[in-house]
């Protein structure tokens, strides 16, 4: 049966978007493709496009130029802005209910809530702990690094992860101190065999050599375990002996910037869960758990696949998130979102570099990186 009321006296279905990420940013740009259905956004404020997020902690890019208001965009579109948290779901009363107690029904409701990272309770005292995500901790870092470089102090710093965020994050740093004239240890930490196993071999290679000549210190194989005095413990696994061997690594900063993680509201609605994935989700990127609730982005786990949490597949099912509401409001079927088999990942390494990945190939240099600009620059200008 459609969703859609028939009679004039039957309430108008809402549609409750709650996050402002890259799939519900598509939405508002296209509400008047929902009719007369009322449509509201609940955010805690402000976008943070994380692509930029480099350009911002290396000095290279205003905050300002990473940032959008989505109340603003909605207000344009005519979507009704609610500011506030998602606490819980009442499932069976339909209802979303938020940190400040209040309780918002809905006719259908999509989350696209994005992903956190993860750290290790910081002992105190010790060094200062930061993490990727969210984003404006990457800003505050910048002040406080800024800050210290002006003062003439040189902190050392820990980047604990080898991917794609890790990577982008030292470099960056780098950037940063060479932007102040200051020379700091840098150490990225990896649990890796090296970094982004994932990437071709030659684009490894070159990466081992960038950070060589940069003077960032790589660390495979070694995991995090926490805090201590000045630094951080480091555990290695010794092969030769069966033992774990731990170490110490100086440090006043420790940047942790792998292993995302869905937002940990996702284990309080009561809906399926694929653990340490986020909301499991169909092809038509349905709850399995409820036909009304829909996820997208890094929050969504397909049950058929498994993506890597990229803004690039937020930005593809977008699309296909919004037929979809349409339809379940109309009662027609809905349609099935199909990952591209290869996404491009372009690092900005600072300094002017960047490194474009897209499945076997890959290629370094300042035209990756001016690429990358453009297409940033495009995606926030939509939006602007």
């Amino acid at each position: 049966m459609p969703l859609t009321p028939d009679a004039p006296d039957t309430p108008r279905p809402r549609l409750l978007l709650v996050g402002a990420g890259h799939a519900h940013l598509h939405l508002i740009r296209h509400r008047q493709r929902f009719g007369d259905a009322e449509v509201c956004l609940v955010d805690p404020g402000g976008f943070w496009y994380s692509a930029m997020a480099g350009g911002v902690l290396s000095g290279r890019l205003p905050a300002s130029a990473d940032r959008l208001d989505p109340a603003r965009l909605a207000r344009r579109h005519g979507v009704t802005p609610i500011r506030g948290r998602l606490a819980s779901l009442d499932l069976a009363g339909k209802q979303a209910l938020l940190e400040d107690g209040r309780h918002l029904p809905f006719t259908l409701l999509s989350l696209n809530v994005g992903s956190r990272t993860p750290s290790p309770v910081a002992r105190q005292p010790g060094p200062a702990v930061w993490t990727v995500k969210p984003l404006p901790c990457l800003v505050a870092l910048h002040h406080r690094l800024t800050r210290d470089f002006r003062a003439g102090q040189c902190p050392s710093l820990v980047v604990v992860g080898g991917g794609a965020s890790g990577i982008e994050v030292a470099s960056n740093l780098h950037a940063l101190a060479r932007r102040h004239r200051v020379a700091c240890a840098i150490t990225l930490v990896t649990r890796g065999t090296s970094l982004i196993p994932d990437a071709p071999a030659g684009a490894r290679r070159f990466l081992a050599r960038l950070m060589a000549r940069r003077g960032i210190r790589v660390i495979t194989g070694a995991e995090v375990t926490g805090t201590l005095g000045r630094g951080v413990m480091l555990r290695t696994d010794e092969t030769r002996s069966g033992e774990d061997s731990l170490s110490l690594v100086e440090a006043d900063h420790v940047i942790h910037a792998g292993g995302l993680a869905p937002p940990a509201v996702l284990e309080h609605l009561g809906l399926p869960l694929f653990p340490d994935r986020g909301l499991a989700v169909s092809a038509t990127l349905q709850s399995l758990g409820h036909p009304d609730i829909f996820a997208a982005g890094d929050c969504a786990a397909m049950r058929d696949h498994r993506l890597p949490r990229l803004g690039v597949y937020g930005v593809r099912q977008a699309p296909v998130l919004l037929d979809n509401l349409i339809a379940r409001l109309a009662g027609r079927e809905l349609r099935h979102f199909e990952p591209q088999p290869r996404a491009l990942a372009i690092l900005d390494l600072g300094e002017g570099l960047g490194l474009a990945i897209r499945g076997r190939h890959w290629w370094a240099g300042r035209s990756a990186l001016l690429w990358k600009g453009w297409l940033d620059r495009r995606f926030m200008a939509q939006y602007r």
